[in-house]
């Protein structure tokens, strides 16, 4: 077994040694052994927690520009980093591969990016002939899927870094065999992020909008940083500090951002006389006579706001 880590493991290249020594004594109590590539954002130098820290005796920390190789002790597996040195980095996928090994490539950079973290190619990907390629850079998890013959793989985030990287976060755990990789992403328990747009069209009051919100609650909300957004044309004016009262009892955060437009006065041709006041006046009737129907006289309601934005031709914001 082994821990692979591509890259920025810290997010700035110093750090005070408070931090990097308790990260240590963590990666310390490991029962396997760890292979670390650092990125741009933990890149090597000399002022380098892993270049002026004790490591622990089970890291080992790739510091050249090229691919240099650590083998497990299984004696059949072969890993492959490289450190990016500055915050950009070019490393070359060329290596001495040792055809009969499980040959593991770990590195920080992407596929295909501009940015200069590192871009890897798909036509350097199919002559690397990798048995797998252990990516990091990219906070997204972008599943785990082959070019040519060799796996790749970028998990993203252990945890989120910022309120606009929403969903799971978490690590791949698995295996890596000749052939064969099968790895899985394993949630962590960190705190996530997470957001719903919810149109307020069709909402005749706050019981209608908590039945329309239910069922689209996200999962883990004692763990899970949660923005409702209420958007299109509201029907009433909800009570937005009681709908955030009742998600922060729930959530471990949540807040709720009206971002909807309030509805034009419903009756407002009722006294023309042409093809607009005919419509207003039928509706008006039909919603009077269903006013002990919540439900009947919001489909109604929203059907006269949509005859009346036809007949005006402009378009309903939902």
């Amino acid at each position: 077994d082994a821990v692979l880590i591509a890259g920025d493991l810290f997010d700035t290249p110093e750090v005070r040694p408070q931090i990097s020594s308790a990260v240590f004594a963590v990666l310390a109590k490991c029962p396997c052994p760890i292979f670390l590539s650092p990125g741009n954002h933990d890149y090597y130098h000399a002022g380098s927690p892993y270049a002026t820290q004790p490591l622990p005796g089970n890291l080992h920390v790739f510091t050249d520009r090229v691919l240099t190789p650590a083998a497990l002790g299984d004696g059949q597996t072969v890993i492959w980093g490289a450190a990016f040195q500055d915050n950009k980095a070019v490393i070359s996928l060329e290596a001495p591969l040792d055809p009969s090994k499980i040959n593991i490539c770990l590195m920080h950079g992407e596929l295909g990016g501009t940015g200069g973290y590192n871009s890897i190619s798909e036509s350097a990907v199919i002559g690397s002939r990798f048995d797998y390629i252990a990516l990091g850079h990219n906070h997204r998890f972008s599943g785990v899927f082959r070019i040519g013959q060799t796996a790749l793989s970028c998990p993203g985030c252990f945890s989120a870094t910022s309120s606009d990287e929403l969903g799971v976060k978490g690590f791949l755990t698995g295996s890596i065999e000749k052939g064969d990789v099968s790895l899985t992403l394993r949630p962590s328990e960190a705190v996530e992020f997470a957001e719903l747009s919810l149109p307020m069209a069709g909402l005749y009051n706050d019981k209608m909008l908590a039945e329309a919100m239910l069922p689209l609650l996200p999962a883990n909300p004692t763990r899970t940083c949660f923005t409702v957004r209420l958007t299109g044309t509201r029907m009433y004016e909800p009570n937005l500090a009681a709908l955030s009262r009742s998600l922060r009892h729930s959530f471990f955060h949540a807040q709720v951002i009206d971002e909807s437009s309030a509805m034009q006065d419903l009756y407002r041709y009722q006294a023309e006389d042409g093809l607009r006041g005919t419509v207003t006046r039928d509706f008006r009737t039909r919603i009077e006579a269903n006013n002990q129907d919540e439900k009947s006289c919001a489909k109604l309601t929203l059907a006269l706001e949509y005859a009346l934005a036809a007949l005006d031709g402009r378009d309903l914001d939902e």
